[in-house]
């Protein structure tokens, strides 16, 4: 047993704001690392999870990809859980979390809640998600419970304005400062064979190249 998740266990009888921030993390990249950390400060957390989807639902169901996306295939989810592990080992209060690839199967965030309030069952939680992600909200399994077992906290993202959320849901949305990066491009970059070190972890960068990771997969 890990230090970090040492830690998390002890806190199960103690009340926490915690933090969850679910995605698919391929690669885990700056922008993600500094949005946790922003929302951790501006909403008071003791500490962030950030949980690696083990099938996320929404990026391999043909019927909602994007038709530019069609080809691009999650990479083994254990791959990004280890870099996301590399990825905040530096940062306190965040915690890589492979909650979502044990239980196996596509993931759903009210699963996970639920896991959550077992494992915390005094505990206050707080969903991240993106702006992007938030447009599309009404599309997950159970969402009004979702908003019943946490507070949901919408993120800006690049691209997509608050205002194209369905405004039903009222929604606080918080303004993280922009960092001009997505796990796209980088996968695009890593098969051109650019420099990667202004966009995430030299250990991150390391094992996708030890790994022959993204190499083959441009995806759009």
């Amino acid at each position: 047993m890990s230090i970090k998740y040492y830690y998390l266990v002890v806190t199960k009888e103690f009340r926490r704001r915690i933090g969850v921030f679910g995605g698919t993390f391929d690669p885990p990249h700056f922008g993600h690392i500094s949005s946790a950390l922003f929302a951790m400060r501006e909403l008071n957390l003791d500490f962030v999870l950030m949980l690696v989807a083990n099938d996320p639902w929404q990026k391999t169901d043909p019927s909602l990809i994007l038709s530019e996306n069609k080809d691009f295939v999650p990479s083994l989810a254990l791959h990004r859980y280890e870099m996301l592990k590399k990825a905040v080992k530096e940062y306190e209060g965040l915690f890589a979390d492979d909650m979502e690839i044990i239980r196996g199967g596509k993931t759903y965030t009210i699963d996970t809640l639920e896991q959550l309030q077992d494992r915390f069952p005094k505990s206050e939680f707080f969903l991240m998600i993106g702006t992007d992600v938030a447009r599309d909200f009404h599309t997950w399994r159970d969402p009004q419970k979702v908003c019943r077992l946490s507070n949901v906290v919408v993120l800006n993202r690049p691209g997509v304005t608050p205002n194209e959320i369905d405004e039903s849901w009222n929604f606080p949305i918080l303004r993280v400062p922009a960092i001009d990066v997505s796990a796209e491009e980088i996968r695009n970059l890593v098969v051109t064979g650019k420099n990667l070190e202004s966009l995430l972890a030299p250990e991150v960068e390391q094992y996708i190249h030890s790994n022959g990771l993204y190499r083959s997969a441009v995806d759009g």
